[in-house]
């Protein structure tokens, strides 16, 4: 496919660096991937697009660690959005056939990236027969029951994002996206486009994490910013105050720009006890102790755990949040609290859940406050225990509390260097 596209010459431009920096020529690195040095040119030149397997080749073979995956799935994301604005509005019904089709190709190449693509047709397939199937809403391009399975899908994408890379799950996520999307420009019945802003609203919030997590902060800024816009036209006050303290939770290793952003979700929420106001609490609590406000995490902490505390022992969706209680006592020094927090997370979460490799650094940060070289080992080891995709922002963070806590005469350790360099470079 020929393209002229920003996103894809922005593609090109990164796989020549990549292909530089393994000091490979065109012509060497189209015979390890087994294609024609003439294509390797055109990709690098933007004015060729790669299919999906050449993507998830390069990357590999380059060691880019998800980098041109994620690259290439902004660029087939860029290009369906194209398609669907420039098509002409004297052909309506041409249009939504045609741009249809093209984007649930360019979506099932991008999901291809990350799923092997074998089974990426059949879904498509099998969803459009879905979607036709079944009365329409009166006035509305989408049924009921279309509105419900997304939200249902939002939620099986959320709780994939726990053991899924970012470019797994960003790829996931395009499939759904681009099929509920076209609807957001549609006029619908006001109440349906209550339902579906609701639902957008949770899958932004995941592509805008996801793009986070793959330090490409330009998009997830793009999403987060169309994640509140979904949420607040959704006219749902506890998904405008969620999304707010999930985006401020992504972000509070940046500034203390996350701190007014906690402050309105927490007026969202209300004063009374709730999920809400303790998702807020709980995300105010982590960015006090990154921002190395001990105290006053820990103040946070206390309120969190009252209103936890206050709400029905059965309230759906909340338990104890054993993350924030680990990582600020972590920070504190008080090694037998944390140690208490990160016991009872053990029974929650299996071993590849990522809040398990989370929860194993904050026990090696507290082991390298009185044993450097065994703590900084434990988190090596941690890191090496995992796919190099799901190093994402989340565990460098995290492996970087160990540095932390060393003593400043431990920085000249070999396994120090070695930890430093492996999460150098990386936004955390």
């Amino acid at each position: 496919m020929g393209t002229e596209s920003q996103e894809w010459h922005e593609f090109g431009r990164a796989l020549r660096k990549w292909r530089n920096g393994h000091q490979v020529t065109q012509r060497q690195l189209g015979e390890l991937i087994g294609w024609a040095d003439s294509m390797v040119s055109r990709w690098e030149s933007g004015i060729l697009t790669p299919s999906a397997e050449a993507i998830e080749t390069l990357d590999a073979t380059l060691n880019a660690e998800g980098k041109l995956i994620s690259l290439g799935l902004h660029a087939a994301v860029a290009d369906s959005n194209r398609l669907r604005k420039g098509t002409v509005e004297a052909k309506a019904s041409t249009r939504d056939e045609d741009e249809d089709m093209d984007r649930r190709r360019l979506m099932r190449d991008a999901a291809a990236v990350a799923v092997g693509g074998a089974v990426a047709p059949v879904l498509a397939t099998l969803t459009d027969a879905w979607q036709s199937y079944g009365p329409r809403i009166s006035g509305a391009s989408v049924s009921q029951e279309m509105i419900d399975d997304w939200e249902e899908a939002a939620e099986a994408h959320w709780e994939r994002g726990y053991y899924d890379s970012p470019a797994v799950l960003l790829a996931a996520l395009a499939v759904d996206y681009a099929n509920l999307a076209p609807h957001l420009n549609r006029a619908q019945p006001e109440a349906v486009e209550r339902n579906l802003s609701h639902a957008a609203a949770r899958f932004s919030a995941l592509i805008a994490a996801a793009w986070y997590d793959l330090d490409n902060h330009r998009e997830a800024s793009r999403w987060w910013k169309r994640t509140r816009t979904l949420a607040d036209v959704s006219r749902d006050s506890t998904q405008s105050s969620l999304v707010r303290s999930w985006e401020a939770s992504r972000r509070r290793h940046d500034s203390n720009d996350v701190l007014p952003l906690l402050q309105e979700a927490r007026r969202l929420a209300g004063d009374q006890p709730s999920v809400t106001l303790f998702s807020a609490l709980r995300v105010e609590v982590q960015a006090l102790a990154t921002q190395g406000r001990t105290e006053e995490a820990i103040t946070a902490l206390n309120r969190a755990e009252n209103v936890l505390e206050a709400l029905p022992a059965q309230t759906p969706g909340i338990r104890p949040d054993w993350y924030s209680r680990s990582l600020v006592y972590t920070l504190a020094g008080d090694d037998r609290k944390a140690e208490e927090a990160r016991e009872a997370a053990g029974k929650i979460y299996d071993a590849t859940h990522i809040m398990s490799t989370v929860l194993e650094l904050h026990r090696a940060a507290t082991q390298a406050r009185t044993d450097p070289e065994q703590g900084v080992r434990h988190a090596l080891s941690t890191l090496n225990g995992i796919p190099t995709e799901r190093r994402d922002r989340q565990t460098i963070s995290s492996a970087r509390l160990v540095l932390t806590t060393l003593p400043e005469k431990a920085g000249a350790l070999p396994a120090v260097r070695e930890l430093r360099a492996l999460t150098t470079g990386r936004s955390a």
